[in-house]
């Protein structure tokens, strides 16, 4: 019995030495995180289903069409958010037991050290993100450390908007950006000998991804406008359009912000400049920014606009949009078209292009929405049909590929009345056009199938 206990004893004297538990950063429960963004949630609120989210994320969730539940993935009764106090008093709990944060300043040094390290950008990017929320009242200072090194803070931002980091962590960056935009306006009508064309460029670009990022409140947006307009309205502009396709998605915004008041926009609309730069732009770049700027300027001031747009050469442009750009961009284009066709040197430029035009609308006319086919049919109704019309288009048209099936097509799909009308004129256009020249009278054996008007 002795020799029993004596090796138990033994036992315990060389069993090794339980790991001793030292104070340290307490692991953050599961619970306080969001399961969409797996970051602790700043607003936590819940949903019929009883699951618990952050209020940006689930709100992102819904507002993007979803109505179930993304964790339970159980359909919503109802899409009401109901804070959950509770959690949120436990998650500031919890936070008051962290060592505290680092500043700002650290933060930025983190970021920029975080070069070729998504994981530790996304870190810090996720940091400084979370001290602009209201809840925290810190955007005063993180706006400072970011304005007092713009040169390196807004460049390593904007790699991470632009990198492949999450889609939350990108509208982060852009968040972030939106803190120091008065500074990024300053530089836009800064003494040329003072700032470089680099940090000017970097300045547009960054206003740029803040004016164009859904996840960017129209608040802050408005800010930036409300921004721009104070300055002086000409040296920004002339800015802008030097600065390509980044400066005409910032004059877009502009043009089209609730923010800005008719004597700004039509002080805009009316610079000399303005078209021949967004012609300019479209013809280097293919941008669908500075076809959109031009919309917005035609819509501005209508009849000017339009002339201006008209003499700038305008036109061919646009024709290699139509045939080449992103869909939205080509009905975009497509529309601008169909404003050049309504004054006489709209249709005249239309005419002097007629081949590149005609080939660029017929071949994109049913590869576009509804919005967009409507537009096709209205340029080429007001260049062939309207007030006799021009008989170098409807030559055009005649000789496009499967140009009677495309006018087909359009009049017996899903088209409002008038377009339909205009269809079917532009197709006795073009079949009386090819049985002028002699052209086969049948319809193509690749359209066959469609019912002849």
């Amino acid at each position: 019995m002795d020799a029993a206990v004596a090796g138990q004893q033994s036992r315990r004297r060389i069993r090794p030495l339980e790991p001793l538990v030292t104070a340290g950063t307490p692991p953050t429960p599961a619970a306080f995180r969001c399961p969409i963004s797996l970051e602790v949630m700043r607003s936590p609120v819940s949903l019929p289903t009883g699951a618990t989210y952050d209020r940006a994320s689930i709100q992102r969730w819904l507002d993007s069409g979803h109505r179930t539940c993304p964790a339970t993935r159980l359909p919503l009764a109802s899409t009401d958010l109901v804070p959950n106090l509770l959690l949120r008093r436990l998650i500031h709990l919890h936070a008051a037991t962290l060592p505290p944060s680092p500043s700002p300043e650290q933060v930025l040094s983190q970021l920029a050290a975080a070069d070729g390290e998504p994981a530790a950008a996304e870190k810090a990017v996720r940091s400084l993100a979370a001290k602009i929320a209201p809840e925290k009242g810190k955007r005063a200072s993180v706006a400072s450390a970011v304005a007092a090194d713009l040169d390196s803070a807004v460049p390593a931002l904007l790699s991470f908007a632009k990198g492949g980091a999450g889609a939350d962590a990108r509208v982060d960056a852009v968040r972030i950006l939106a803190t120091v935009a008065p500074e990024l306006v300053a530089y836009l009508t800064g003494d040329g000998k003072e700032i470089k064309r680099g940090r000017v460029n970097m300045a547009v670009e960054a206003l740029a991804a803040v004016l164009s990022a859904e996840g960017v409140a129209e608040e802050a947006k408005d800010a930036v406008v409300v921004a721009l307009v104070a300055e002086d309205l000409g040296r920004v502009a002339t800015t802008l359009l030097g600065a390509g396709a980044n400066g005409a998605a910032v004059l877009e915004a502009i043009l089209t912000s609730p923010a800005a008041d008719a004597d700004a926009k039509t002080a805009v609309a009316d610079r000399p400049e303005l078209f021949p730069d967004l012609v300019r732009i479209l013809r280097d770049a293919a941008s669908p920014a500075a076809i959109r700027c031009m919309a917005a300027a035609v819509q501005v001031r209508g009849r000017p606009a339009r002339a201006s747009m008209v003499r700038a050469g305008a036109i061919p442009a646009l024709a290699l949009a139509v045939a080449a750009a992103p869909t939205a961009a080509a009905e975009s284009a497509l529309r601008l078209l169909a404003e050049a066709a309504r004054c006489s040197d709209g249709k005249a430029a239309i005419a002097a292009d007629a081949a590149e035009v005609a080939a660029a609308v017929m071949g994109r006319m049913i590869r576009v929405g509804p919005a967009g086919r409507e537009a096709a049919v209205v340029a080429l109704w007001l260049s062939c049909c309207a007030g006799g019309g021009e008989r170098r288009v409807r030559e055009a048209v005649a000789s496009a590929p499967e140009a009677v099936g495309k006018l087909l097509v359009v009049m017996q799909g899903d088209c409002a009345p008038t377009t339909s009308r205009m269809a079917g004129e532009l197709l006795r256009a073009v079949r009386m056009e090819q049985e002028r020249k002699g052209m086969a009278a049948a319809y193509d054996s690749r359209t066959i199938h469609v019912m002849p008007y």
